[in-house]
């Protein structure tokens, strides 16, 4: 009995201690499980918040390059135009004679280089901000996403209390203290995510193999493990501290088009200081042609001369890295070359002939030349790429470029304002981003160790997911866009734009060695006194004398009026000779086959027409309109009818010229509340109805009213015209407001036939002397064209409307109609109407049948009453006789 009792006893400690290892346990498993859902949902969340960081990283980056080029666009195209402006209008001999070949070789060339190099800028930064924009617009909507979890991890990291029953035996009796207690040692696992290569004593690599004769941790622990942190891409194998996916896949795109930020930079930097050293020689050519002041010509010329020096120490640095320079500070020559043709103007234009002064003159002309080759070749060394970049640190404000960026030149190191990515993590740094994709991390190794699931995971991806890195086309191996067209790579195109200049040079002075020898003026076929200087002497055979025989030399003596006639004949060739008015002027010989039709008509064409000599009167017709009712804008319809409207949507409808009076039925249009007043209306068919009201707002918003006129005092349903398959808007810039206009579905493009198309014609205010007409093809505006209202300088009000399916009715406050064709712009008819006079007010007009109905509101007592006058608008025959 004593054993049987001690056995029972056993048996229930026994029991017990299971239980309690079970409850024990049981309770550990339930606090893991929601610690591990709230650890999963907590790094995906910064992993989200970081991902986020990551996308402004791209959008910043991107934006610095637009932002910069786009500046560089808008500057490069003022200065454009400030060259054109000295190409054209402002040229010198443009108000005056034109100044000597030498110093127009000096300007027009830096001109020309001026606008070259702005040119090429403008191009050049087109194409780096829309790489880099393009580049963003696809990382962010391809790559750098947020790492939202999917469902299925979700319900992965999610735990349920029975699943505990699924757990080995030995955890779920495991008895604390005495045996392993199950929990993953991560205070000696080393985590690579801190940046740091050390391994601390007595600590772990990430890439050493778990210590043996190690317990093993708990089954959920292991699952957790191998299921949450696992990743879900192939690992790169990347140092820890290797810059963020985004920032590697953007430096491997910023590669391709870094090159045309930084040359346009240099191209802008090149067209200001040709554009200033132009300046300074067309100032020399203005100054002393033109002005007449010496002086002055020193004084500009060496200010400029100052600006281009201060641009140029400001741009060009010294060479980096022991580069060897065969020009140094040579680019210094070109502000210098300012002032031997500053003393070379002054020689040429001296008051007295001198040989010697000539003589000095052209040797100042060869130095500014030969100065300005020197300080051409000079910038062609300078914008020449190297390699001083080379192992250069990253510094905070400073430009930087990774290494293997050497196409780039030194010496404008300090002007590129560039921004490279980074190229590893900076300490306290983390990427956690990289961490949940790729796993592994952490005690991830303590943990998982070599077990199957971990093996099978290690090995090269199969599913297509798990080949991202290899197979996505924007993570890696970027192909070079220079492979098959290593010509169009941006240093060698500003370099060939530079030595095209140097070649330039070249040439002039091999041109002025020719005038030297053979004159100013052989190859051209100018009167030679008709451009300075006029102290040089003529040589001969080609500047000798002038027209007239004289036997000196051009300049010898002071020119005679006579010596100026060829050139007053030349530019009155057919009215004067020799400063005579020629006896006879040949008449035209009269046009035959014209005959009595067409002297009849020239007869009638000058004869005032009986419409246009006095104003026709009106038919004025009784109507019955209803109480406080002050209408606006008229429409009519067919067979007599017609519709008075307020700019509010309160209107009456009325059949006229049927005899008797009239009575107007009122109405109301619905939905227009909201909109600006109404100033145009048109009623006949549209959007797929037979009849309905089509009406502008003042600021250029296109309402419909589809189906016939609601009964007495019924309601007009309109809304947006876009609700019924028209525009919503008619083509006018927003916060524009239109003083007239008329809209009209008309058979084909301008009523020639075809399917109908909507058209428009508006005037704005502040040009309300124009008309514009439009239409509309392919759900986009289409000009017709534009046309002048009839005496708009007596109007006041206009109104436009379309009649006969393919005219344009103009009426004014005055009085004057005119109607005319679209198709090719005739005017079908024309006409004065007595419409009015005091005290009235016309309001507006359209075409009813064959006639006008003018709209004018008649002052009676305190209140103005609308009046409806209807008058005929007589049709021009410009082919009567024909």
């Amino acid at each position: 009995m004593a054993a049987e009792g001690a056995v029972g006893a056993a048996g229930a400690v026994g029991a017990a201690v299971a239980a309690g290892a079970f409850s024990y346990n049981r309770a550990n498993y339930m606090y893991d499980a929601g610690m591990r859902f709230e650890r999963f949902s907590s790094a995906r969340e910064y992993a989200n918040q970081q991902a986020e960081q990551y996308r402004g990283d791209i959008r910043n980056l991107a934006a610095l390059t637009v932002k910069k080029n786009t500046v560089w666009c808008v500057t490069s195209t003022l200065c454009m135009a400030l060259c054109v402006a000295l190409y054209c209008a402002g040229r010198l001999g443009l108000h005056g004679p034109s100044p000597p070949a030498w110093i127009m070789g000096l300007w027009l060339t830096n001109n020309a280089a001026a606008f070259s190099f702005m040119a090429l800028c403008i191009f050049l930064a087109l194409h780096a901000g829309f790489r880099a924009q393009a580049a963003s617009a696809q990382l962010l909507t391809r790559k750098v996403r947020v790492p939202v979890p999917t469902l299925k991890q979700l319900d992965a990291a999610r735990k349920f209390a029975s699943e505990f029953e699924q757990e080995s035996w030995g955890d779920i009796f495991r008895l604390p203290y005495l045996s392993n207690n199950g929990a993953p040692k991560t205070d000696d696992a080393v985590y690579d995510s801190d940046g740091s290569e050390d391994v601390a004593p007595g600590r772990r690599a990430r890439s050493a193999p778990p210590a043996r004769g190690r317990s093993k941790c708990s089954s959920w622990v292991r699952e957790e493990f191998e299921v949450d942190r696992a990743g879900n891409v192939t690992p790169t194998g990347l140092p820890a501290d290797a810059a963020p996916e985004h920032f590697r896949l953007y430096a491997a795109v910023q590669k391709e088009f870094y090159q045309y930020e930084i040359y346009a930079r240099v191209c802008i930097f090149y067209g200001f200081i040709s554009y200033f050293q132009s300046l300074a020689y067309y100032g020399l050519g203005h100054i002393n042609i033109e002005l007449r002041a010496f002086w002055v010509a020193y004084a500009t010329a060496f200010v400029i001369a100052v600006l281009q020096a201060l641009i140029l120490r400001f741009d060009i640095i010294p060479a980096r890295g022991g580069r060897k320079q065969y020009l140094p500070r040579c680019e210094f020559l070109g502000p210098l070359a300012i002032l031997p043709a500053a003393v070379g103007m002054s020689l040429d234009f001296q008051v007295q002939y001198d040989p010697t002064a000539i003589a000095l003159c052209w040797i100042f002309v060869f130095i500014a030349y030969i100065l300005q080759l020197i300080y051409n070749l000079r910038l062609l060394e300078v914008v020449l790429p190297d390699e001083a970049f080379a192992g250069l640190e990253e510094r905070l404000g400073a430009a930087y470029l990774p290494e293997g960026w050497n196409k780039v030149p030194s010496a404008f190191y300090h002007v590129l304002y560039f921004v490279a990515p980074p190229t590893k993590l900076q300490p306290g740094q983390y990427d956690i981003v990289r961490e949940i994709k790729e796993g592994e991390t952490g005690a991830y190794d303590e943990v998982v160790g070599d077990s199957p699931q971990k093996s099978s995971r290690a090995s090269p991806r199969a599913s297509p997911r798990g080949k991202q890195v290899e197979q996505d086309g924007l993570a890696a191996r970027p192909t070079t866009p220079f492979a098959n067209t290593q010509h169009v790579q941006p240093w060698k195109l500003v370099a060939a734009l530079a030595t095209v200049l140097v070649a330039m040079w070249v040439f002039l002075i091999t041109g002025t060695l020719v005038d030297v020898a053979i004159g100013e003026q052989a190859l051209v076929t100018a009167p030679h006194w008709s451009r300075p200087p006029m102290t040089r002497l003529s040589l001969e055979p080609h500047e000798l004398g002038t027209p007239l025989g004289f036997p000196w030399a051009a300049g010898d003596k002071p020119f005679l009026p006579e010596q100026m006639a060829w050139h007053e004949e030349k530019r009155h060739a057919d009215e004067y000779s020799l400063g005579r008015r020629l006896a006879s002027v040949p008449s035209t010989p009269a046009q035959t086959g014209a005959g009595l039709s067409a002297a009849l008509n020239s007869l009638l064409s000058s004869i005032p027409d009986a419409a246009k000599a006095a104003a026709l009167p009106g038919i004025s017709h009784s109507v019955v309109w209803p109480s406080f009712f002050e209408p606006r804008l008229v429409a009519c319809g067919t067979a007599g009818r017609m519709a008075a409207l307020t700019p509010r949507g309160f209107g009456a409808a009325a059949t006229v010229g049927q005899g008797g009076e009239a009575v107007a039925e009122s109405f109301r249009l619905s939905g227009i509340t909201h909109m600006p007043p109404l100033i145009g209306a048109t009623w006949g068919p549209h959007a797929g109805a037979d009849d309905g009201l089509l009406l502008v707002t003042r600021s250029g918003d296109l309402v419909a009213c589809p189906g016939p006129r609601p009964a007495a005092a019924g309601t007009w349903a309109c809304s947006s015209a876009v609700n019924h398959g028209l525009p919503r808007t008619l083509p006018v810039s927003e916060g524009s407001r239109l003083q007239a206009a008329a809209v009209a579905m008309l058979p084909g493009a301008v009523g020639t036939g075809g399917a109908p198309r909507l058209h428009v014609a508006m005037a704005l205010e502040g040009e309300g002397d124009l008309v514009a007409i439009f239409v509309q093809e392919a759900e986009s505006w289409l000009p017709v064209g534009e046309m002048r209202v009839p005496h708009s300088h007596t109007a006041a009000k206009t109104s436009l409307a379309f009649v006969g399916g393919g005219d344009i009715l103009v009426s004014t406050a005055g009085g004057h109609v005119q109607r005319r064709r679209l198709s090719d712009g005739a005017i079908v008819g024309s006409a004065e109407h007595a419409v009015h006079s005091d005290g009235f007010a016309w309001q507006g007009a359209c075409g009813l049948d064959d006639h006008v109905a003018h709209l004018r509101l008649r002052q009676a007592s305190q209140a103005w009453r609308p009046e409806i006058v209807t008058a005929a608008i007589p049709m021009e025959n410009p082919a009567l006789f024909q």
